[in-house]
């Protein structure tokens, strides 16, 4: 397409913007004729994206990705020498934790540190990732003390992951400046795409998305407390959630299941972290959430010899219908039933960075007892004949 023919508005950078949250965003600009610099040291998914193709699950973003292409919108980088730096310049790097479960700040501070040459005072720096509360305004002392003065803001991303394109029109935005300037600048960017902007100080919309985080997980916690409860006294769980939850609005009570991901377990620790181990609520959700695999390997044993058994798992990635694997119970799952059971096999049918994983034609054939760690739609349609573990009540 003729780069005449339509309006571009700006030019923009995304730092880590071949990720879940970057590449999503990076879209999103491109769909209103922004130009976008992907910056990304995964040069895998780099070259998957300037050939057209998604590296992971997201809905309606081919066409997007394609469209973007073919208008010249989306350039790219690996190397923090090749990197070029707009006037607005978002964040979206990964911020994981410790094994203190403590949330690490070098990834970030590293990248700002690689910066400091070419940032000026033209920049924008606009965070996207979940980080600690302070973080922005750490990171903004950071580069006035090397003497570079420009605008900062935080911008959380609220969506469910895989449904960003959806999502991202349908809720208010919130951002966190580190100055009025900043706040300005800020909402003059994204009132291109929306005009419902909530405005905050940075610690306050930081701490906003740790709580909404914490606040799903510890409701996953407590459908799995239930669900364990109802098991242990012989009760029909599924028959329980239905009555509490038909036609009845304050019944609305989440699934039991497998609750992890890149997001809910991270964030709920960055909050007892920044409470000073003050979140006993927050604790508790993760010794359930992550407890409730041992839950379900012990009801096993307790009925099979698992030493004479082949266990098939069926579901990798962390949540139905994607192809995530971080953080996935799944893999939890499978380290303890290797230590018990005659032979473990997994298969997906989304997850493509897993070399172990089988079809579920050899999973189904060749497994004595079969376990649905992700309740993918695909299995709630399979015939078999083997014993099948369900935590999930949809599935």
């Amino acid at each position: 397409m003729n780069k005449k023919k339509f309006r571009l508005h700006k030019e923009i950078t995304i730092i880590g913007g071949a990720g879940h949250v970057g590449l999503a965003f990076a879209l999103i600009c491109a769909s209103k004729n922004i130009r976008v610099h992907i910056h990304d040291i995964n040069k895998h998914s780099l070259n998957l994206i300037s050939k057209g193709i998604l590296p992971h699950k997201e809905k309606n973003g081919l066409k997007l990705l394609q469209n973007a292409l073919n208008k010249n919108l989306i350039s790219f980088s690996s190397e923090i020498e090749q990197i070029k730096l707009n006037k607005i310049n978002v964040v979206c790097l990964g911020t994981p934790i410790d094994e203190f479960l403590n949330p690490q700040y070098n990834i970030l501070i590293n990248t700002i540190k690689k910066l400091m040459k070419i940032i000026n005072s033209n920049n924008h720096l606009i965070i996207r990732s979940t980080v600690f509360p302070g973080t922005t305004r750490f990171l903004h002392q950071l580069l006035e003390n090397n003497n570079k003065k420009i605008k900062m803001s935080f911008f959380p991303e609220r969506f469910v992951q895989g449904l960003a394109l959806e999502e991202f029109k349908k809720f208010p935005h919130i951002i966190g400046s580190i100055d009025k300037k900043s706040e300005n600048d800020c909402k003059k960017f994204l009132k291109i795409f929306t005009n419902e902007i909530i405005t905050m100080k940075p610690e306050e919309a930081e701490i906003t998305k740790l709580f909404l985080n914490s606040y799903r997980y510890i409701q996953f916690s407590i459908a799995n407390q239930f669900f364990k409860i109802a098991d242990t006294a012989n009760l029909d769980y599924k028959k329980i959630n239905f009555a509490m939850k038909h036609n009845y609005k304050r019944g609305n009570i989440p699934s039991p299941g497998f609750t992890a991901g890149p997001c809910l377990f991270k964030d709920t620790m960055q909050l007892s972290a920044f409470s000073k181990d003050n979140f006993s609520l927050g604790m508790e959700a993760m010794t359930t959430n992550e407890g409730i695999v041992n839950y379900i390997v012990d009801k096993i044993k307790k009925k099979y010899d698992l030493r004479k058994k082949t266990i098939g798992i069926l579901g990798m990635s962390f949540k139905a219908e994607s192809d995530d694997t971080r953080n996935s119970l799944s893999y939890k799952l499978k380290k303890i039933l290797v230590l018990y059971s005659k032979k473990v096999l997994t298969t997906d049918p989304y997850v493509k960075n897993d070399p172990d994983l089988k079809s579920f034609e050899f999973v189904n054939k060749n497994s004595d007892i079969l376990i649905i760690a992700t309740p993918h739609k695909f299995y709630s349609k399979i015939k078999t004949k083997k014993t099948i573990f369900n935590i999930w009540l949809e599935a």
